[in-house]
């Protein structure tokens, strides 16, 4: 599609303008500031809503020296030529709206609208974003095929990737590997481990390789460590294991012996002391217990009879409180009936109190009286409804807290008060008795005062005595058998404490040889995973050749990087378009100068348009720079800078 024809209104300082193209190319000449790029905004703004820079925040509206103008309409209109030979005119219109708030006479900017145009017709935004689509695809696709930079420069290095496969497609992994026999083993290392036709891609494979060399690698790294320290732990030459079984059996034979000599010794020294020892004080203890059974069998009758009357006094006392208890509850319902009493009073009086209202008598309208029976009546109404009010009134006075309700729960308490008095004094009464059956208790001397206990405690004494002095020599004995255990004990330890060592050296043993088996097969693991990071690459430059030469071909001086080489050798992707230079040479698009930069985008966009089925007005900014673009069939605008042209001026090629 090309332009027609474009007017400004209102435009980022462009008051009116309109440019006249007919379809052709044409050269816009001014100044700086004259506003060159503002019609390249208002092209960009027409089509996809935003600046040719990109900005954010960006705005069509007209600034003065005091900031943005107001009460002002800014609007863009084109008409189109479509290849089918058919016209589209569109056209925005951005405006300020203004709101009065409540309760002003001022009405304040609340923010913009835009509105939109198919032909004249207004339409709503979705309707024109979706025609406008339709005429020229979406927004990426009108800044390649109007903006010669934004392919090279402005457009995401992937996405440049991906937009190039696109137009002149990938190559199969399948045509790599037939066009080189070194790639023939590939798809070996490609087979994904328990099937048997699922295969990675090379990229996927290549990741997960190198992501296996370095696990490998690290485990590589730490075995030689491990190994030195598992040999570390082997202890110096010690006897065989059965060797040291056997002398722990004897170790533990002697330790046994020497228990069984100390449990002898202490066994038979005063065993026949300690027995009668034990004797004595049995009888003791029965003679004490006989003496307290005989004491209490003699007071048996005085506990039973102070048992009786304590049971008495519990019984009073407990009847007592409950009466006390239930008298209190009885008051508080007095006071409750009463105040209830006293506010139902309260409020028969205030309703007795009340008066007919005299001012009803005169009309609210016009102020004269009513007639009189109107007046009659309605005093007739007020008294009937005073009289049934105090009468409920009453009537609940009578059912809620009468006179003869509060006289019956004071009476009810008083009641319960004397019998709480008469439960006291039956309470106080027992007690008295109960202290004197009480002085009927005679106590008894304690036992340690008799005769026979002073000769049972003598014979405990002598027997005590007599253990003493056996037990002195059996220490002496012990100590010499327990020194001889300690002995015992300490070999058996020891022995133990080797056997453990002879365990421990085996397990290091066994785990030095699984540490040297593991070594080496990582080792060979690691030969195979680098040979397949070794197929990859070859794959990928291979692929890379075949796909650089695939996309070049595509284009008649720009050509493209696909790929860097890194130090370590392999491939990183990339997408660097190559420019030629005045020499010849190629360099990267950004070291190029700004005529070889222009032209390769015009030749980038034409290859586009040509895939994408679609063309559109190409503008080329700073075109002064430019002696000579290249020859395109498409209509491109040129952006020229003039010191001599202090307002806009318009060339349209012949």
């Amino acid at each position: 599609m090309k332009i027609l024809d474009i007017k400004l209104t209102n435009f980022q300082g462009i008051a009116a303008m309109e440019i006249v193209l007919d379809g052709r190319s044409a050269s816009i000449f001014g100044d700086n500031g004259t506003g060159k790029t503002t019609i390249f905004n208002a092209i960009t703004w027409l089509l996809f809503d935003k600046p040719s820079t990109g900005a954010k925040n960006w705005t069509p509206k007209t600034r003065g020296a005091d900031g943005e103008k107001h009460n002002m309409e800014h609007s863009v209109t084109a008409t189109f030529v479509l290849p089918d030979g058919s016209r589209v005119t569109l056209g925005k219109t951005l405006r300020e709206v203004y709101k009065k708030k409540r309760g002003s006479t001022t009405a304040e900017y609340t923010g913009n609208t835009v509105d939109y145009f198919l032909d004249g017709v207004p339409v709503k935004e979705k309707e024109y974003t979706a025609a406008v689509a339709e005429y020229c695809g979406g927004e990426q696709t009108m800044k390649l095929l109007t903006m010669p930079d934004y392919f090279p420069e402005t457009m995401e290095w992937k996405k440049r990737r991906e937009l190039l496969l696109e137009i002149c497609g990938d190559v199969s992994d399948d045509d790599v590997i037939e066009s080189n026999p070194d790639l023939q083993d590939l798809p070996v290392y490609l087979l994904k481990p328990g099937t048997l036709s699922q295969f990675y891609t090379v990229e996927e494979y290549s990741k997960i390789a190198k992501a296996r060399k370095t696990d490998i690698n690290r485990q590589l790294d730490a075995i030689p460590g491990r190994i030195d320290e598992a040999k570390r732990a082997i202890p110096a030459e010690l006897p065989a294991k059965d060797v040291l079984e056997a002398r722990l059996h004897a170790a533990a034979q002697a330790t046994e012996e020497c228990r069984r000599m100390i449990a002898d010794i202490r066994a038979g020294s005063g065993d026949a002391t300690r027995a009668a020892l034990a004797a004595v004080r049995a009888e003791l203890s029965e003679a004490r217990a006989n003496y307290t059974r005989k004491n209490k069998d003699a007071m048996a009758g005085v506990y039973e009879a102070m048992g009786a009357i304590d049971k008495e006094i519990r019984g009073a006392s407990s009847r007592a409180e409950d009466a006390r208890a239930e008298a209190g509850t009885k008051r508080r319902q007095v006071e409750r009936l009463t105040r209830l009493r006293e506010s139902i009073l309260a409020e028969y009086r205030e309703a007795a109190d009340v008066k007919f209202d005299a001012g009803q008598e005169n009309c609210p309208t016009c102020g004269r009286r009513l007639p009189e029976d109107q007046i009659e009546a309605m005093r007739g109404d007020f008294n009937q409804k005073r009289a049934e009010r105090l009468a409920a009134i009453n009537e609940r006075g009578r059912r809620e807290a009468n006179k003869d309700m509060i006289a019956e729960l004071e009476a009810q308490a008083t009641e319960l008060d004397k019998r709480a008095a008469e439960a006291d004094a039956e309470a106080t009464e027992a007690k008295e008795r109960r202290q004197e059956v009480e002085k009927g208790l005679v106590n008894a001397p304690d036992f340690e005062t008799t005769d026979e206990y002073k000769t049972l405690a003598a014979r405990i004494a002598e027997l005590e005595r007599a253990e003493v002095e056996a037990d002195k020599g059996v220490a002496a004995q012990a100590e010499q058998a327990d020194a001889r255990l300690q002995e015992c004990l300490g070999r058996e330890h020891d022995i133990r404490g080797q056997i453990i060592q002879v365990e421990s050296a085996a397990k290091q043993q066994a785990r030095v040889a699984e540490l040297e088996a593991q070594e080496k097969q990582l080792a060979e693991e690691y030969e195979k995973v680098e040979r397949g990071v070794y197929l990859c690459e070859v794959f990928t430059k291979t692929k890379v050749s075949a796909l650089t030469e695939r996309i070049n071909s595509k284009f008649r001086s720009v050509s493209f990087q696909l790929f860097t080489e890194q130090v370590n050798g392999g491939l990183s992707e990339c997408c660097e378009v190559l420019v030629p230079s005045e020499d010849g040479a190629m360099v990267p698009y950004a070291t190029a100068n700004h005529a070889a930069r222009v032209n390769a985008g015009l030749e980038i966009v034409a290859t586009i348009a040509e895939h994408f089925g679609r063309e559109m007005p190409v503008i080329v900014d700073n075109a002064e720079s430019v002696t000579r673009l290249i020859d395109t069939e498409g209509q491109i605008i040129r952006l020229v800078v003039s010191e001599a042209d202090k307002t806009l001026r318009v060339e349209v090629a012949a």
